[in-house]
């Protein structure tokens, strides 16, 4: 019985390895880097520039969701004036990226320390990279940059899965557009 047992236990947990093995080559890889010389509050509106490449409408797919994420944290959609504009590109090959280690960028905007460095940090991004790029609309410089590779694993499986990655990169920034605050409304979609 105790034999028995501690065979059934065993057989469960290499169930669980299995398992964690097999969705862990699903898993997507997502980081972003920013630049220190950004203010981040100052951010209140945006727009789009066009998707640097567009296949079976993938990029609206993609749009909609940045689109959503930016009005979730206060940003208006508008041609006139923006103060960020948005690009987004898929690259369908691999890709190295020379990428930075940094404070949490919420940490950093709360912070503001000059005391902070980049650190390079080099990565070799699978097939598939979603890269979303938020430019500061009057010096044309990139002040935030978020990555999503082997997006394209795991797509037969989920009917919102770019909806989904888009959603993880834009969880690396947690920023709120100028003036807006998101205590009221989730009060006016409560109501």
């Amino acid at each position: 019985m105790l034999m028995l047992r501690s065979i059934t236990i065993y057989a469960a947990l290499l169930l669980v390895v299995v398992i964690a093995g097999c969705s862990s080559g699903r898993k997507v890889f997502v980081e972003h880097d920013y630049s220190y010389e950004t203010n981040f509050k100052d951010y209140s509106s945006y727009t789009f520039l066009e998707c640097e490449r567009d296949t079976n409408n993938l990029c609206t797919e993609i749009y909609e969701a940045i689109r959503r994420q930016m009005q979730v944290r206060g940003y208006k959609l508008t041609a006139e004036k923006p103060t960020l504009l948005v690009n987004y590109g898929i690259f369908y090959d691999n890709l190295r990226y020379q990428g930075y280690m940094q404070p949490v960028i919420k940490n950093w905007v709360d912070t503001e320390n000059e005391g902070f460095r980049y650190e390079p940090i080099k990565y070799a991004l699978d097939k598939g990279t979603l890269i979303v790029s938020l430019i500061d609309a009057e010096s044309d410089q990139v002040v935030w940059r978020g990555y999503a590779s082997g997006i394209f694993k795991g797509v037969e499986s989920s009917n919102n899965h770019y909806r989904s990655v888009v959603r993880r990169i834009f969880d690396q920034y947690p920023l709120f557009a100028k003036g807006y605050d998101p205590r009221r409304y989730s009060e006016q979609v409560g109501r």
